[in-house]
């Protein structure tokens, strides 16, 4: 008798109201388990995302650096207007360039196409003597995810002073210089889409050196339809 209570009491398991208890503290902790997992998993995905980007802008910026650079002419971007390349003032810049032994016309914009605060970094390229020669290449894209953040400065004295106000593109000459160089800041910033918090702004100043020439200022002045 005494051996059959003892087997009796080894083979007794967890009542109904036990299992629905440790089934549900499995969940929880499942489930927060999964959301860390998600979690990380997003992050490592808009980590990636975002050094994409900024290796296309950085490779964006090596390029205009090569043209401007070697610039004969550097038009200034607050003078630019929206025939031009369907973006406003210090959006769009024009070079008059001889990269890579070529005199030609580069235009560079930032522009966003659908409204939705992500816009890219694109460029195309003309023949001086458009529209007598050649036709100008289409719209380039170098880079994607570029966010306008309402840069829209009003004033010199706003675009030097402020930062947060520096738009795309800006010819800087700074003031009482008597140099005929030409100083342009590019200022591009960068937000993985879906992401977010303050999007990265990457900005670097080039010289056109070869300004100091004296080539004609109304070079590339002829420009082709956007």
């Amino acid at each position: 008798m005494r051996r059959l209570a003892l087997r009796g009491k080894s083979d007794r398991g967890f009542s109904l109201t036990e299992l629905l208890v440790s089934m549900g503290i499995f969940g929880i902790l499942m489930g927060f388990t999964f959301s860390i997992l998600i979690g990380l998993m997003n992050q490592t995905r808009d980590s990636q995302a975002r050094a994409l980007a900024l290796e296309d802008m950085r490779l964006g910026l090596s390029q205009i650096d090569k043209q401007v650079r070697s610039g004969n002419v550097i038009l200034d971007p607050s003078l630019e207007i929206l025939e031009n390349a369907d973006v406003g003032k210090f959006y769009s810049m024009r070079i008059y360039t001889q990269e890579g032994g070529e005199a030609k016309c580069a235009q560079w914009r930032v522009i966003d196409h659908d409204g939705n605060g992500f816009g890219n970094l694109e460029f195309r390229t003309w023949d001086p003597a458009w529209p007598l020669v050649g036709e100008p290449t289409g719209w380039g894209v170098v880079a994607h995810n570029i966010v306008d953040v309402g840069v829209h400065p009003t004033s010199v004295s706003q675009i030097t002073s402020d930062p947060a106000t520096w738009p795309p593109f800006w010819v800087d000459k700074p003031p009482g210089s008597v140099t005929k160089s030409q100083f342009v800041r590019i200022t591009l910033r960068l937000r993985a889409e879906g992401g977010k918090g303050k999007p990265a702004s990457v900005t670097t100043v080039v010289t056109g050196r070869n300004t100091l020439f004296g080539y004609s200022s109304t070079s590339c002045s002829d420009v082709p339809p956007a």
